[in-house]
C-alpha cells in the first residue's frame, strides 16, 4: 500500500498536506484490518506530490504535469509488481479529476502489462459520503456546498492531527456552499466563493464528527481491499463513472 496526494491549500484553518495525513491513517487502518485477516502489507513510502492544479495560484500549494504524475507513479508501481507483489493499492482521498484520472491509467497500465491487480482508492467513498452522509448517523451534519477543504477534511484533521488546525478559524470564517459543478465555471479555487479555497460551513466541524468520517472511510476501504486481496473484483465500487 501507498499513501499519495497533493500538498495543496486546504483553505486558511487546515495544512497543505491535508489529503496525505487523512490518506495515510485511512491506510493504517486498512493495514491493521488485513494483517489481523492473515493478509500482512507492506506499506512503502508516502508518495507527497501528484497533480493539483486547481489549487496552484496559493503559496505552498504544488502541481505536477499529469503525464510526469502517470510515468512516475507506473515505474514506481512496476517496481513493486517485479519483485513479486502482485496486489498493489495507491490509497487517495483527493478527488481532483485529472488525479483521479491519473491513477486510473497507472493502474490499467500496469494491471495489463505486467499481470498485476493494482487499484485506487478512496476517493469514490469519499464523494459518496457527500452524496449521502446518512452512513455517518450525524442528522445535524449537511454535505450541502462541501467540495474541497470544508467539514468533511477539516473534522477528520481535529481528529488525527489537531495540533495543526487553527481551530479559532471554524467558527471565524463564514459559510461558503459550492458545488462541485461549480467548478467547471473556474479555472482556480481563487475564482470560487471568497477566495479562500476552502468550502461549506466549518462551525460543524469538531473532533468527534472527524472520527466518525474517517473512520467510515476507513471501514469501507479495509473491507473493499480484504475483499480484494481474497480475489473479488471490487474495482467497480471504487471507479467513477462521470469522472
Amino acid at each position: 500500500m501507498i499513501a499519495c496526494g497533493p500538498i495543496e491549500q486546504h483553505g486558511p484553518q487546515t495544512p497543505l498536506g491535508t489529503d496525505l495525513y487523512i490518506a495515510e491513517y485511512v491506510m493504517h487502518r486498512c493495514a491493521e484490518h488485513l494483517a489481523n485477516h492473515d493478509s500482512p502489507v507492506i506499506l512503502a513510502p508516502t508518495v507527497p506530490y501528484v497533480n493539483a492544479l486547481f489549487s496552484l495560484s496559493y503559496p505552498g500549494s504544488v502541481s505536477i504535469r499529469r503525464k510526469i504524475v502517470e510515468e512516475y507513479l507506473f515505474d514506481l508501481l512496476v517496481s513493486f509488481a517485479a519483485d513479486g507483489f502482485k496486489h498493489l493499492v495507491l490509497t487517495s482521498q483527493h478527488i481532483d479529476p485529472p488525479w483521479v484520472r491519473t491513477a486510473d491509467s497507472v493502474c490499467e497500465r500496469v494491471n495489463e502489462e505486467h499481470d498485476a491487480r493494482a487499484i485506487h482508492g478512496f476517493e469514490r467513498l469519499v464523494v459518496d459520503l457527500l452524496e449521502d452522509p446518512s452512513p455517518l448517523d450525524l442528522p445535524g451534519l449537511g454535505s450541502r456546498g462541501e467540495a474541497h477543504a470544508g467539514v468533511y477534511e477539516s473534522a477528520p484533521m481535529l481528529y488525527i492531527k489537531e495540533h495543526l488546525v487553527r481551530k479559532q478559524l471554524l467558527e471565524k470564517l463564514p459559510p461558503v456552499p459550492i458545488e462541485f459543478s461549480q467548478f467547471k465555471e473556474a479555472e482556480s479555487f481563487r475564482e470560487l466563493g471568497n477566495g479562500l479555497g476552502y468550502t461549506g460551513d466549518l462551525s460543524q466541524a469538531t473532533r468527534e464528527v472527524g472520527e466518525r468520517i474517517i473512520e467510515h472511510y476507513a471501514d469501507r476501504f479495509k473491507d473493499l481491499i480484504l475483499r480484494h486481496v481474497r480475489g473479488e473484483d471490487v474495482y467497480d465500487t471504487l471507479r467513477f463513472s462521470d469522472f
